[in-house]
This record gives structure tokens, C-alpha cells and sequence, in this order.
């Protein structure tokens, strides 16, 4: 009974080594830094995510964050991921429809939200509001998983016949650009109102669905 008691917890004791441990830390010190950096992002826009002022929400040195990141670029790439993180989730969100025409919709009226929603992470993103970051190799898949259900429908229906573009990257662009031209002028203060500018978004999303798809798939 002893040597079975000894045993089961032996098997069941794990040890963190030191390096293990500071690893941990460090990680957890490095998100840490990230979510503070995105609250300033959300609550004050890309001017107020400066180095200085994120140490100041952590109540640590500024050394601590250039030791975690480098330069602020290296900061604004893991915001880059964090975005990508929650504009994954948006469509993660998004029920699948048997109907591509409502599956469609449903994927562009989740990516509206997502750009009036957490517009500071949409400018950092897709607007340049970083003009220190330009985005990497590993930023640009963080993008391509984001959009990954935009991509996988895009796909499909190529195979299924429904899309007239045959290639599936410039499909997604076909669809993406426009999207993105009319949150982008609605941000930048180019379109009086969000009401209008839902109004031209749904006309737009049309008009992609009018140009892409087979006139004998529509209706």
C-alpha cells in the first residue's frame, strides 16, 4: 500500500526548472505589455501607444519593454497579431450557411463590425497608422488566418462553379479591396456618417457578389 501511494505521486509530481519558469514569466510579462498597449490603442487611438506611456500603464521601467520587443515596430507587430487574433475570432463567430449568398453576407457584415468595432485595430492594420511598422512575412500569415473562412468560401465556390475567377488570391482580393476602400474612407472622415457609409457597403458587397457570380448561381 506504501510503495502504491509513493508511486502515484511520484507520477503525478512535475517539476518546472528555472529556465522553464523564467520563460513563463517573460511570456506572461510580454502579453501583459501587449493587452496594455491595446487598451491605450482602443481607448486613445495609435498616437497614444508610445513606449513611455505603455510603461506608465504598467507601472515598469521603459527599458523592461525595448528588452521584451526592440523598438516600438516590435510591440506594433504583436498588436498586428492581436488584431489578426480578434478579427479571426469575429468570423470565427459567423454561423456556416448552406446558402453561399447568405454565408457571403453574413462573412462581410462580420468584417463591417469588426472595422467600426475595433476601428484602432483595423487602422493599425490595414490604414498604416503605424507608420513605423510595415508588415513582415509573419504578420501577413496572421492575416491570411484571419481571413481564412473569406479564403476557404472563396475556394469552394470556385470549385463548386459559383465563382467566374478562377484564382483563388485574387478572388479573395477582388472581394477584400473594395470592402476595405469603403471602411477605409468612412475612418478617414470621408464619408459623413456611418449610416451612409453601411448604405454604400451593402451596395458594394452587391455589386462584388454581381461581378463575381454567375448570373445563373444569383437568386
Amino acid at each position: 500500500m506504501k510503495d502504491q501511494l509513493f508511486n502515484t505521486k511520484d507520477s503525478t509530481h512535475n517539476v518546472t526548472t528555472f529556465q522553464e519558469a523564467r520563460l513563463q514569466h517573460t511570456e506572461n510579462l510580454r502579453q501583459n505589455i501587449v493587452h496594455a498597449a491595446a487598451s491605450l490603442l482602443q481607448e486613445h487611438g495609435p498616437e497614444a501607444v508610445t513606449v513611455r506611456r505603455v510603461a506608465e500603464r504598467m507601472e515598469c521601467s521603459t527599458k523592461i519593454i525595448y528588452n521584451l520587443f526592440g523598438k516600438k515596430e516590435g510591440l506594433a507587430k504583436h498588436l498586428y497579431m492581436e488584431g489578426c487574433t480578434l478579427l479571426s475570432q469575429t468570423f470565427e463567430n459567423v454561423l456556416p450557411q448552406a446558402s453561399f449568398d447568405i454565408y457571403f453576407r453574413d462573412l462581410t457584415h462580420a468584417y463591417w463590425n469588426f472595422g467600426i468595432q475595433q476601428s484602432s485595430f483595423y487602422q493599425l492594420m490595414f490604414g498604416g497608422s503605424f507608420s513605423e511598422f510595415k508588415p513582415d512575412a509573419e504578420s501577413m500569415q496572421g492575416t491570411a488566418t484571419a481571413l481564412k473562412q473569406i479564403s476557404e468560401l472563396t475556394q469552394t465556390a470556385i470549385k463548386q462553379g459559383l465563382i467566374q475567377e478562377k484564382d483563388p488570391l485574387l478572388a479573395v482580393r477582388l472581394i477584400w479591396a473594395p470592402l476595405h476602400g469603403v471602411i477605409h474612407l468612412y475612418l478617414g472622415g470621408h464619408i459623413e456618417s456611418e449610416e451612409a457609409a453601411k448604405k454604400l457597403y451593402d451596395h458594394t458587397v452587391t455589386m462584388i457578389m454581381n461581378t463575381l457570380i454567375k448570373p445563373s448561381v444569383q437568386g
